[in-house]
């Protein structure tokens, strides 16, 4: 669980807007574009003019972006210069090594909301959202992808999330419909988690050791605190202070003036996170200078992009993505045996495939992001504390995390299910992991401790000689057991059990969900801020009974929903 020292939210007054550090940006965009530029002579992105050109490898022809649609009249209109802003953040879909086809659709489509709205202007939110409302299906999609991918950027255009509310439920009900899924599988989720927690306890080779601690890091920070890859990248590399409580981690968060609010920007983190910083700081010191956690200059394949760096001190997304890439083919593929293939790909060659070994999508870098935002939520947390932690300009911006806290409930249970996964070598035994035979023998049927204790129930069998059951129902015991011969017999009452309990869940996630709309509507009321006490303990009390719902639930089906 996330451990954040009290002080942090104290002396704090009202949500307000975080500065962007534009000097910064502007100085990684110039980095990002000199070696987007150096890939090929077909590249023309110079940060100071208003046409690029990005060259496509598949269509072979050049993708033009022009900004000059963001013209002196529009820009006077707006507090922040958009046009730079926007620059800012081409660059950072250009790092991401997205196609140029899809950086020229994701950009225009932004500016073209941009030009509509007038910067994003108060008094055009409605002729905006009409006009996003009236393109097709996949335009309107389109549309609020690219103006929701900005706002997470620089929540400052959309100050008082106005925008951001009203082009999610726009991208909401337009996802409802076609079925789409932005997030990987709560399985390939997974999947990639078991590699990460088993790879890591082995000795590495040194090299392997430099050039993977970066996704263990990152594994383990990010899915407990939500950062951009930007922001961990940025991480200092002097960022981890010793206090007598524990070990901070100062964040690559942006000051703010003294009139607005500080987000945070340090937390404790766990002692065996911090002992493996410390270990990696000093078998890297020894490579070079470094202004950031992660060493790029002690990466075994830096000097292969060295030329191109304009701050070969500092490490950043693009590298990033490149290890992360070669992580899934070395490791996640080659070592551990596991294939990416797309849904249609599996569909076709499906009888010829262990299924347990595919994975239908990577894990992006910033899919973290979402996952401990939505950790957060189920653990309780008000909207304004989230927002703190997050970096989030704009309360309104946790919009799109609500959209995804079914899959987190969803990724809850399996993990549950899954737990004992997590302790053993599965570079070893993932055949045994994912046999189902072997499943049902070890951890559906599995024999108790108190091999001579049987009690009779009224469905299966107690275990425990004295019977200390804390729950309603004995199945939701860890006590409990059910032989094979009876579970066929009753099965059929054994399953209504998990629909009830199922119901029961979404039932408490909807309650959840409630809470977290109540509280973004009425934060800056003092019935629903984040200094209530009554609200507050209902948005952990109701966490807490999700939580138990979702543990009993996990018991039930590890015990009993893959026998047939």
């Amino acid at each position: 669980m996330l451990n954040i020292k009290v002080e942090d939210f104290e002396q704090v007054e009202v949500l307000a807007s975080e500065e962007f550090d534009i000097k910064h940006s502007v100085l990684q965009a110039h980095d990002s574009l000199s070696r987007y530029s150096n890939e090929s002579q077909f590249n023309h992105c110079e940060f100071n003019q208003d046409i690029w050109a990005l060259y496509d490898e598949t269509e072979k022809n050049k993708r033009y972006i022009n900004y000059e649609c963001l013209t002196e009249t529009l820009l006077k209109k707006v507090k922040f210069d958009l046009k730079t802003i926007v620059k800012c953040w081409t660059a950072t879909l250009i790092d991401k090594g997205l196609a140029a086809v899809t950086i020229k659709g994701k950009v225009n489509g932004l500016l073209q909301i941009a030009t509509i709205s007038n910067g994003f202007t108060n008094d055009l939110l409605g002729s905006t959202i009409k006009y996003i409302e009236n393109s097709t299906s996949r335009q309107r999609l389109s549309l609020c992808n690219s103006v929701l991918n900005f706002l997470d950027y620089f929540p400052s255009a959309d100050d008082a999330g106005i925008y951001t509310e009203g082009i999610w439920n726009i991208k909401s009900k337009t996802e409802q419909k076609q079925g789409i899924r932005e997030l990987p599988s709560s399985q390939d989720t997974l999947k990639f988690s078991m590699v990460v927690e088993d790879y890591f306890k082995n000795n590495l080779s040194d090299e392997n050791y430099r050039k993977y601690f970066c996704i263990y890091l990152w594994w383990n920070l990010t899915t407990i605190i939500p950062l951009r890859i930007s922001e961990f990248c940025d991480i200092k590399r002097d960022s981890l202070i010793e206090e007598e409580d524990g070990f901070l981690l100062k964040l690559p968060r942006k000051k703010q003036n003294n009139r607005r609010v500080q987000v945070i920007d340090s937390i404790l983190i766990p002692n065996r996170l911090a002992k493996a910083i410390n270990i990696y700081i000093n078998s890297t010191d020894n490579y070079g200078s470094s202004s950031t956690l992660i060493s790029y200059l002690s990466l075994p394949f830096q000097k292969r992009y060295l030329e191109n760096k304009l701050d070969p001190e500092a490490f950043d997304s693009k590298i990033f993505l490149y290890i992360l890439n070669e992580f899934y083919y070395e490791i996640v593929c080659k070592k551990y045996g596991f294939k990416i293939m797309e849904q249609e790909e599996v569909k076709i060659a499906e009888h010829n495939l262990d299924l347990e070994k595919v994975i239908n999508r990577k894990i992006r870098p910033n899919d973290t992001r979402h996952f401990a935002f939505l950790n957060l939520m189920t653990q309780g947390y008000h909207p304004v504390e989230i927002a703190r932690l997050g970096g989030h300009v704009s309360i309104y911006s946790q919009y799109h995390y609500h959209q995804h806290l079914e899959y987190w409930v969803d990724s809850e249970v399996l993990e549950l299910m899954l737990k004992f996964s997590l302790n053993q070598n599965i570079g070893q035994h993932t055949k045994e992991i994912f046999d189902e035979k072997e499943f049902k023998k070890k951890f559906i049927l599995r024999p108790s401790e108190n091999k001579d204790v049987r009690i009779p129930l009224s469905i299966g069998y107690c275990t425990d000689p004295n019977q200390n059951c804390k729950v309603d129902d004995h199945v939701f015991c860890d006590a409990w057991r059910i032989s094979f011969e009876e579970y066929k017999e009753k099965a059929d009452i054994i399953l209504k059990k998990i629909n009830d309990k199922e119901n029961m869940t979404k039932q408490l996630l909807q309650n959840l969900k409630d809470l977290y709309q109540i509280a973004m509507k009425g934060f800056k009321e003092g019935l629903y801020s984040e200094k209530n006490v009554l609200f507050n303990r209902e948005l952990i009390e109701t966490s807490k009974q999700l939580k138990h719902s979702l543990y009993q639930l996990a018991i039930l089906k590890e015990k009993v929903t893959t026998n047939e």
